[in-house]
């Protein structure tokens, strides 16, 4: 009798705790807390190293400077000329951040203080992908899809940089979202409603980045004529009010008088995206190996270059479900992954392409594992497996990637600025290094022996992986005679630029190379 009343308590102890820990786990295991939790993880990942986790990209200082002239009331310009290259979406938002909180600076210290946005939108794509994935599938796919998603290194290297693909990817699926949302609808005025919020988000996308047009309207034409799985009155109405933001960019550049500029950049831009003209990306670099570069960043990207393979796989897959809009989803992953595909072997390679083939692989793949699943429920095992060992990793990487420091050009900077002395002649060998740090009263863009020595250079700063691959002016070559004939005064090595060093010549051996007719004139730029 007496053991039965000392157990009492215990056992009633137990029930408690029991029942407090089942209605913790019900509690973190609704929507709403398993998205917050989702969008807190990415949150972490996306601000720490926001700062130092990427070196300083070309495309971000140009971005920061466009967005101040969107901020100064101007159309969006470089060195003189209007820029049509890109629609003005991403510069105007920047520009809107700009004016809010008085923010000003260099190029350079303006795209290091923007990455703060893309941070948040970064966050915000993670929550309209889980929200996307549970409407699709349910929710136990969405928190394996929200958590690789949240920690993805290659969409954490986008993110955490001045990058229009941030901006853009949110609207694409922010859109398909809205547009999913309208599909389950019953005909009516809120159907329509929605259709027109799905046509207006796909159009902001639109105005960010042109080639998005291929993330949204062209899955939705697909849609049409692939088993019916969209109503043609629902595309017509959809893509005529994604289009409506971008006429209303095109009657302002028309108004200005700009329209023949903007068709003659549009018209290169095509050319350069078909493959028709290499001017930049991974195909633009002759002896480049593909297979080989892949390897090497594997330990780095692994996961995220399957995710890039599952698009049109999970894409394909998906296409043939019973459920339209499983069937829709699985068009935009499709027709986005073969887009990737077609820019890596004949297109222009630039890594940026493959933010939104990932964001397609993320919200495909679920519905692919569901319907492998219908109809062999014995892989279940391994699916899980699979998607949890898939989750680790992606974990593991992006927590690799975030505790990186790679900031070489920012610190290369403030060593030319606090070590040498004010006046001292910097020549600068790449297009990033001219962007982000001039204007500078004493440095100047010098590509060569030549140049270096017509002004006058007392040191040179050169970034190696731009310059080994063909992203500066200077010729390979120029980085040898440096390491033979110049000392390095500062030398840092990151992922993103190699060795990026700032080196002091030796003058009587540079006007002894140029006498000689050792010049080693730049591949690029104009410069002599």
């Amino acid at each position: 009798m007496t053991r039965v009343l000392e157990s009492g308590p215990r056992n009633h102890l137990w029930v408690r705790l029991s029942e407090s820990v089942g209605a913790l786990l019900w509690l973190l295991w609704r929507p709403s807390s398993v998205t917050i939790l989702l969008a807190l993880l990415a949150l972490l990942f996306r601000v720490y190293g926001v700062q130092q986790a990427n070196d300083v990209f070309i495309d971000e200082v140009t971005y920061a400077e466009m967005a101040r002239q969107m901020a100064d009331g101007q159309l969006p310009s470089i060195l003189g000329s209007p820029f049509f290259l890109h629609p003005p979406g991403s510069f105007a938002l920047n520009a809107v951040f700009i004016r809010l909180f008085g923010l000003t600076g260099t190029s350079m210290d303006l795209a290091l203080q923007l990455r703060w946005v893309n941070a948040v939108l970064g966050v915000l794509t993670v929550v309209v992908c889980v929200v996307v994935v549970r409407r699709l599938v349910g929710l136990a796919p969405a928190v394996f899809a929200g958590a690789i998603l949240a920690s993805d290194p290659f969409v954490l290297r986008m993110d955490g940089r001045l990058m229009m693909e941030t901006p853009a990817g949110l609207a694409v699926l922010t859109g398909w979202l809205i547009v999913l949302q309208a599909l389950g609808q019953s005909p009516g005025r809120r159907r329509v409603l929605l259709e027109v919020a799905g046509g207006l988000v796909f159009g902001l996308a639109l105005v960010t980045k042109d080639m998005t047009v291929m993330f949204t309207v062209v899955p939705m034409l697909a849609a049409v004529l692939w088993r019916r799985s969209l109503q043609p009155l629902t595309a017509v109405r959809v893509i005529a009010c994604t289009l409506v933001p971008y006429l209303v960019y095109l009657s302002v550049i028309t108004s200005a008088g700009l329209l023949p500029d903007f068709v003659d950049q549009k018209a290169v831009g095509v050319l350069r995206i078909t493959g028709a003209m290499q001017m930049t990306g991974f195909n633009s670099v002759t002896g480049t190996d593909l297979v080989g570069r892949l390897v090497e960043l594997s330990d780095r990207f692994g996961t995220s270059y399957i995710l890039l393979a599952l698009s049109v796989v999970s894409g394909a897959l998906a296409a043939t479900s019973r459920v339209h809009i499983r069937r829709v989803v699985g068009l935009y992953s499709l027709i986005s992954g073969l887009v990737g595909t077609y820019s890596v072997l004949f297109g222009a390679a630039e890594e940026q392409f493959g933010y939104c083939v990932v964001l397609a692989a993320v919200v495909s793949t679920p519905v692919a594992a569901l319907m492998v699943l219908e109809r062999r429920y014995s892989a279940r095992r391994l699916l899980v497996s699979a998607a949890g060992l898939m989750t680790v990793v992606s974990l593991a990487l992006g927590l690799q990637a975030r505790l990186a420091v790679d900031d070489g050009l920012l610190r290369a900077r403030d060593f030319l600025t606090t070590r040498l002395p004010p006046d001292s002649k910097v020549g600068l060998t790449t297009v990033t290094g001219e962007f982000a740090l001039l204007p500078h009263e004493s440095w100047e863009v010098a590509p060569s022996l030549k140049s270096l020595r017509a002004k006058g250079a007392e040191y040179v700063l050169t970034q190696g992986r731009q310059l080994r691959e063909g992203y500066g002016f200077a010729a390979p070559e120029l980085m040898e005679w440096l390491q033979a004939n110049a000392e390095p005064v500062y030398s840092f090595t990151g992922a993103t630029s190699g060795d990026t060093v700032v080196w002091r010549l030796d003058r009587s051996k540079l006007d002894a190379a140029v006498e000689a007719g050792h010049t080693i004139p730049p591949v690029t730029g104009g410069y002599p």
